[in-house]
């Protein structure tokens, strides 16, 4: 599965950043990506296929990668072929949007967000209640204490405002969401494994496999098993760095991830 998220500016996806509330971001790796027509579009005639992003233009100029990529995003059906630097040759997938998710209005919002903040400015302002709220403090400690609880609470109406605004949009300030994309949709995604090099082939007893597919030199399509195996191990192919070195280069600390996730190894 894969969830539709905001729409980013172009350094966000540059910058190996953390914090509190997003935790940590890694490049695991780079490269760039072909998309790739729908099957069924091979038994259509020329007519037919004159307006799809897949095909060259009057001209015999091949539509723009992310013209293309655009277009099949608002057809709710992508098939991606990945070059990556890490991942296999040919590694293509299939992205694809269910009917009943595939509503245009952004979600309503939720009556109670969760929200991950620095557990020390928690404590901060955790303490500064106490300390305006409690008898026998001196009138310069109370005020003290009132000033820097009230900017507190009004950093955290700021956040809230850009916040709203952000959910409202659907993007992060300084991005605009010209694709009419939607926050938290659910796609469906598969490993496209015909065009990743596989065939499907019956064994002996009857039962359909997939298996690597041959070439005409004699070596083989597709690829052998690999495992991504989290965070806790992976590094940036740009820094060489964990998510962990990333966490302590930007000083956060007590991070509560999430739990019961693992790679799967089997």
């Amino acid at each position: 599965m894969a969830i539709e998220t905001r729409v980013h500016n172009i350094w966000n996806n540059l910058i190996e950043s953390a914090s509190h509330a997003t935790g940590s971001l890694l490049i695991w790796d780079t490269g760039s990506y072909e998309v790739l027509p729908r099957r069924k579009e091979a038994a259509e005639t020329d007519d037919e296929l004159s307006d799809n992003p897949s095909d060259a233009d009057s001209r015999g100029n091949r539509t723009p990668s992310n013209t293309e990529l655009v277009q099949a995003f608002r057809m709710h059906h992508i098939r991606l072929r990945l070059h990556g630097t890490r991942l296999p040759a040919d590694y293509s997938i299939v992205l694809r949007l269910a009917a009943h998710d595939a509503h245009a209005g952004q979600p309503r919002k939720p009556e109670h967000k969760r929200r991950r903040r620095d557990p020390a400015l928690a404590r901060k302002l955790s303490t500064l209640h106490a300390e305006s709220d409690s008898e026998g403090t001196s009138d310069a400690l109370s005020a003290s204490a009132a000033d820097q609880l009230q900017a507190g609470q009004a950093a955290l109406a700021s956040e809230d405002d850009e916040d709203e605004e952000i959910r409202r949009n659907n993007a992060y300030p300084g991005a605009e969401n010209s694709i009419g994309s939607i926050h938290q949709r659910h796609w469906f995604l598969t490993l496209d494994k015909e065009n990743s090099g596989f065939r499907r082939v019956k064994d002996g007893s009857g039962v359909l496999r997939w298996e690597r597919r041959g070439l005409p030199d004699g070596s083989l399509a597709g690829w052998d098993p690999f495992f991504v195996l989290g965070r806790e191990v992976e590094r940036s192919v740009v820094t060489g760095r964990t998510a962990a070195d990333v966490m302590a280069d930007e000083g956060v600390k007590a991070y509560a991830g999430r739990k019961m996730w693992r790679p799967v190894t089997e």
